[in-house]
């Protein structure tokens, strides 16, 4: 094959990817009246979308700040790789509420492993003073801002059983921790959480919410003995708002809410589980969600991290609206014009994904792997979004990534295999799908992946192979009889009317399926009037279609 020939196949590989009770405030500050009642179960809230027009990017801006983006990864301080990242091309981020979230999310933090080991080897007086010097430096130094929040968050809410006999063993060994007592609370709490499930209260087993009053009693027991000891461990108030929010009431939540704010009142973690318990869902209105950003926005001085906060209702309404999947996008991009965190960032990037909306993809996918790059899904979907930008050696070494952090992901090989192919390295393309299938023998795409490589290679016995197998195991999906007419032009194999008539009568009513077999047609008609001619068009071989 000449090389401007596999330059075109390359090209159409590229191609392939982008296709493929009342509200409060603490002491001394008016008190704004929002009903703390909760809506009533039958209603299901639908919001309208901000009214602000997003930036567009393009392709020009996504080029400049991938270029920004790959010198800033290769920075190998954690801290000083997210502090030197650029911004969205565009946006409004408030550059001192992003250091705060670099500092934030960069910060030294006690595992659950090293408290687990510290614990079983009779060493929880030392978690303790661990602890207690992590809420000093949470008190005191401007770059441990929450710090004991995120230990307490990571290592205890995980709404694990398996964190049980841990947390009790902790509280036999410290009977008068606060921490230890906290930290259990906030794993009931989450437990809790998880029992009761997120759906809707009409949606909602009663067994299901007795087994969450069940753990919330257990949380507040050993939330109340926390206070007792020390008032000022504040993932106590977190705790206790979200148990409130549950199954222990407004009352309650509020009255936690009040006391934690008191003490810590420019506290994120706080904060962030009262705008939770404001949503319309729970105790709550956008309007309720409002003031709280807006009482959170006062305390910014301190903590400009509390400006992260100010998205939080347009998120909401945008997560909620009655709308279409590319107007959800557009209201997402819009509420992220200013800093969100990475949560939300994440979501914005696979909405763009499975909108085909590549820049928008990567650039999002980039700032949440910006502020935490143990996200594993995000940089794999980023590697798609790299290739279709013409970044195919970064997108090949971000695939490297990835399989070694989750070898076992099937995903991580597709993601590999197509930057391989992408480079033009059929083998180790086949290699990383043949991976994919071993991994999930139900992969259809993997499956699809792995016979184009073979007609790409003209190796027709194995890519016939492979669509038999597809025929087989995905007989409700087009693609192996896809694949099975690629082989059948490319080699020639009889039979391909009898394979046109089936997509015809099984799958005719697929646009898309019908877009590749009047491709595949022309293709056909090309091959027979050049019956010499042994390069093959690329847009006829790698449109992919498995449905």
């Amino acid at each position: 094959m000449s090389a401007g020939s596999r330059q075109a196949l390359i090209s159409g590989v590229t191609l392939l990817v982008v296709f493929a009770a009342s509200w409060w405030f603490f002491a001394g500050v008016k008190r704004a009246v929002v009903a703390m009642q909760p809506i009533p179960p039958a209603v299901r809230f639908k919001t309208t979308l901000p009214k602000a027009a997003a930036h567009k990017f393009t392709r020009d801006e996504t080029l400049q700040f991938l270029v920004a983006a790959q010198v800033a990864e290769d920075i190998k301080d954690p801290l000083q790789r997210c502090l030197k990242f650029p911004d969205p091309p565009g946006s409004h981020w408030n550059h001192a509420a992003v250091v705060a979230y670099c500092h934030y999310r960069n910060q030294p933090l006690i595992t659950f492993a090293q408290a687990k080991q510290l614990i079983e080897s009779g060493h929880a007086a030392k978690l303790d003073q661990l602890l207690a010097q992590a809420l000093h430096a949470q008190q005191t130094e401007p770059d441990a801002v929450g710090r004991l929040d995120r230990i307490y968050q990571r290592d205890f809410r995980t709404g694990s059983f398996d964190v049980r006999n841990v947390l009790d063993a902790w509280k036999r060994q410290s009977p008068n921790s606060a921490f230890a007592y906290a930290a259990s609370s906030l794993a009931y709490e989450e437990m809790a959480y998880k029992a009761r499930g997120g759906k809707w209260t009409t949606e909602t087993p009663d067994s299901n919410f007795e087994s969450m009053h069940r753990l919330a009693l257990e949380g507040d027991a050993d939330a109340q003995r926390a206070l007792a000891i020390n008032p000022g461990v504040t993932p106590i108030y977190t705790a206790m708002i979200h148990l409130g929010g549950l199954d222990l009431g407004g009352a309650y939540a509020s009255a936690a809410a009040e006391r934690g704010l008191a003490v810590a009142p420019d506290d994120l973690d706080i904060y962030d589980q009262v705008m939770w318990l404001r949503e319309p869902k729970w105790y709550g209105s956008l309007d309720a969600m409002t003031v709280v950003a807006s009482e959170a926005h006062r305390h910014a001085t301190s903590n400009p991290l509390l400006d992260i906060l100010s998205q939080e209702e347009g998120w909401y309404r945008v997560d909620n609206c009655e709308c279409s999947n590319a107007e959800q996008l557009e209201g997402y991009r819009v509420v992220a014009d200013h800093l969100v965190g990475y949560g939300t960032l994440e979501d914005i990037g696979d909405d763009a994904k499975d909108a085909n909306d590549s820049a928008t993809a990567a650039i999002y996918y980039s700032e949440a792997l910006r502020f935490n790059p143990d996200l594993t899904n995000d940089r794999i979907n980023r590697v798609f979004a790299l290739i279709y930008f013409r970044h195919g050696e970064w997108a090949l070494a971000e695939g490297n990534k990835v399989v070694a952090a989750a070898p076992d992901n099937e995903y991580a090989h597709h993601a590999r295999g197509v930057a391989y192919m992408n480079l033009g390295d059929f083998q180790h393309a086949q290699r990383d799908f043949a991976a994919a299938v071993r991994i999930d023998p139900k992969d259809a795409w993997g499956l699809w992946e792995l016979g184009g490589t073979y007609v790409l290679e003209r190796q027709w016995d194995k890519a016939w192979a492979v669509s038999s197998t597809l025929i087989d195991r995905h007989p409700k999906f087009a693609a192996g009889w896809l694949l099975r007419a690629r082989v059948q032009i490319g080699q020639p194999r009889p039979g391909l009317d009898k394979t046109f008539a089936y997509l015809d009568a099984h799958f005719g009513s697929d646009a898309n399926v019908a877009l590749d077999v009047a491709r595949l047609r022309s293709w056909a008609k090309w091959v027979a009037a050049h019956p010499q001619e042994r390069v093959h068009p690329a847009k006829h071989i790698m449109h992919a279609s498995t449905g």
